[in-house]
């Protein structure tokens, strides 16, 4: 017979279980905190779609050397995967806020994983970059942008776009934590993102770029994404562009990512 009122004790398979359940109740938290506050989802999923009807209004009819199509199906997958670029610094701000209101102390406070924070912000971002990327895949269907090749490469391309978003977001996530300050934070995390975004295939191919940029551009996860996205758009190969964004989605996971969790510890 076991005492009454004892705790359970937890065993190596009910941890991984717990530590879902956490991550997944603190997603459905952020979930409820932008049901109750619609205003804060107005920016995240009506900002995107003005962005594209915007560039292809302005920029859509050029031609492009080189493509050996419109440039519009060039754009817009680069003006997807950049949303996707600018986006993911609010994981790193989100986590801040956080701290600094106090409620990151609360969720320390409680008999939880202090990782499963980070994992439920990565959760609610993850929900929130396949919105955008659903969006604009529609947006950009009304400009004339057409997915054929592949049944499922919709599905596909805004499964790329939520891998990098997350991956980007974890890097975001620990130089948040590393700045340890918002205001500052918030302004230093769009740096990277806006240097990463420009400086990439994302608008032009990498070969019309200035030359002090295209080493940078060949190797930038921007430029990679932009390459799957292209590739399944247009049915081409997407064997080597998958691969690359695939190394680099596992290397900001455990490079910057496990930095995030092990920093999100430290402070607490």
């Amino acid at each position: 017979m076991t005492a009454v009122g004892t705790a359970p004790v937890a065993t190596p398979h009910s941890i991984p279980l717990r530590f879902a359940r956490d991550s997944a109740l603190i997603a459905g938290r952020n979930l409820r905190v932008l049901r109750k506050n619609p205003g804060r989802l107005i920016y995240p999923l009506v900002q995107p779609v003005v962005l594209l009807v915007m560039f292809v209004s302005v920029f859509g009819n050029l031609a492009l050397t080189g493509h050996g199509g419109p440039y519009r199906e060039f754009l817009i997958p680069g003006i997807i995967v950049e949303n996707a670029t600018l986006t993911a610094p609010t994981s790193g701000l989100a986590l801040l806020r956080d701290a600094s209101s106090g409620l990151a102390d609360r969720f320390r406070s409680l008999p939880m994983s202090r990782a499963s924070v980070l994992i439920g912000r990565l959760l609610t971002d993850a929900i929130i970059f396949a919105a955008q990327a659903a969006l604009l895949i529609g947006a950009g269907y009304a400009f004339g942008f057409r997915i054929g090749g592949r049944p499922l490469a919709a599905l596909a391309i805004v499964a790329a776009v939520v891998a990098f978003g997350l991956a980007f977001a974890a890097l975001s996530a620990w130089l948040g934590l590393l700045i340890n300050d918002p205001e500052t934070a918030e302004r230093v995390l769009f740096f990277p993102a806006i240097a990463l975004a420009f400086v990439s295939s994302a608008f032009a191919p990498v070969s019309l770029l200035a030359g002090w940029m295209q080493p940078i551009a060949r190797v930038n996860p921007v430029s990679a994404t932009c390459a799957v996205i292209r590739a399944l758009a247009s049915g081409g190969p997407v064997g080597f562009p998958l691969l690359e964004l695939g190394c680099w989605v596992v290397g900001l996971f455990l490079v910057p990512g496990v930095l995030a969790v092990r920093r999100w510890q430290a402070n607490a």
